[in-house]
């Protein structure tokens, strides 16, 4: 979907905290916006990096806020998608490796760029959210499994839709 309005350029300033933004009044162009991920299915659950891996966890305490914040970039292998900085580790991306999510320093290799590239897509389990397919496994989407951050392939099991659905909402305060 070339530059689909599911890519983000959303003015979060402006929204109070754990304000859901519908994908569907998103502009065109990524900007350097600064989000929280929810859990659709566990709505007190939001994505954060914890010892440098991906997961879902609820948040207690400002270094839970912190690893929970997250830049939106243009995607670092396709303008058409985004890519996930992490707020309290400038440089570093959220990425997959061997289908697990982790943060890693962005070392500016061509699978480093792939990996941690992410389109937007509507939500699986609902339109008004959002599904995040890999931009070099398309078929394969970031979800969670026992709170802890994978990409996987795509099936129309309630599951699999419901750990695949996330809500962007505006960033957590440091």
């Amino acid at each position: 979907m070339k530059k689909s309005f599911f890519a983000l350029a959303l003015t979060l300033s402006v929204l109070p905290n754990y304000t859901s933004i519908n994908p569907a009044t998103a502009q065109s162009t990524p900007v350097e916006s600064t989000v929280s991920i929810r859990s659709f299915n566990f709505p007190t659950f939001y994505i954060r990096h914890r010892n440098f891996l991906g997961e879902i966890s609820p948040i207690s305490n400002s270094l839970d806020r912190a690893d929970a914040r997250f830049t939106v970039k243009s995607g670092l292998a396709s303008s058409d998608c985004v890519s996930f900085e992490s707020s309290n580790f400038p440089g570093y991306y959220l990425r997959h490796q061997n289908f697990r999510i982790r943060l890693d320093a962005n070392d500016n290799t061509a699978l480093f760029r792939n990996d941690a590239t992410f389109c937007i897509k509507p939500g699986l389990a609902s339109l008004t959210n959002v599904s995040f397919s890999s931009y070099n496994f398309p078929t394969y989407y970031i979800r969670h499994k026992n709170f802890e951050l994978y990409i996987d392939p795509y099936s129309t099991d309630i599951v699999f839709l419901n750990d695949a659905t996330f809500t962007l909402v505006a960033p957590f305060n440091p």
